[in-house]
């Protein structure tokens, strides 16, 4: 069973953060750094601009910090089996997860929500606690492995469109934008492509067309604000960017397999 021993989510740190362990941890280290940052690899140390990963194994060497003064932003997680032996580096072998390697991901939409998940139950004291912890550990990992070999299988022309397609990618999930993002041309547009160019771009990347991604970030706001506020449908659909409310209702319904007044009364 995979054991937490210490978790933060998006922490920020000012300038002047530097980690250097060169014996390393006797725990495992996983790593989502997202500011530009400087990280020893090998026996270098290698500027990152851009958002990284790293799965530090027991006692790997350890040295990054933050690039020339920035603010340093990153997510942590200190782990380790309950007495179980290998079984961490079984599962890291197995899925041929690098140790020890920064490895750059855009599509991280999921593993930072399944980052937040395991972070809030981390300092839950639930009965199934430990249980629910090695569960969403296990997710994390076997997600942060899909999303890895998925993006390394992407044809190397579209690696200029990772950043910015990310990026993009990371404004539709957000909630503030479920009624703003409505317009694919004009998504398009923002990235300096064709309609239907962009939406092959898009489907590369993260193998799925981006549509479906922005149903599903409007459903998901929806699904929150029906949850947590006493809000009309109507309003609640229009919040989301629908103006038909039947419309808001079949497409609820196709995705959550209830319907808006159904899925608040359960």
């Amino acid at each position: 069973m995979i054991a937490v021993e210490g978790i933060g989510y998006r922490y920020v740190h000012q300038s002047g953060w530097e980690i250097n362990r060169p014996d390393g941890l006797q725990n495992y280290l996983f790593l989502h750094i997202e500011t530009p940052s400087d990280i020893l690899v090998g026996d270098e140390m290698v500027y990152y601009p851009e958002p990284c990963f790293i799965l530090f194994k027991k006692g790997q060497r350890q040295h990054f910090h933050n690039h020339e003064k920035m603010t340093y932003i990153d997510s942590w997680v200190h782990f380790d089996t309950d007495g179980s032996g290998d079984e961490i580096d079984k599962l890291i072998d197995d899925l041929e997860i690098p140790s020890g390697m920064p490895v750059v991901l855009y599509n991280t939409v999921e593993l930072n929500d399944l980052w937040q998940l395991a972070d809030s139950e981390f300092h839950q004291a639930g009965g199934h606690r430990k249980d629910l912890i090695d569960m969403k550990m296990r997710v994390l990992i076997y997600k942060f492995a899909d999303v890895m070999h998925a993006e390394s299988k992407t044809p190397s022309k579209f690696n200029r469109y990772r950043r910015s397609f990310g990026e993009l990618r990371n404004s539709i999930f957000s909630g503030n934008n479920a009624a703003s993002i409505t317009d694919v041309e004009e998504l398009a547009k923002s990235q300096n492509m064709s309609l239907s160019y962009f939406e092959h771009v898009y489907k590369e990347l993260f193998h799925v067309p981006v549509t479906k991604d922005i149903i599903k970030s409007r459903i998901s706001y929806a699904r929150y604000l029906l949850r947590s506020t006493d809000n009309s449908i109507q309003d609640i659909a229009r919040y989301c960017g629908y103006e038909n409310i039947e419309h808001f209702n079949r497409q609820f319904k196709a995705t959550v397999g209830y319907t808006p007044t159904m899925f608040r009364s359960r």
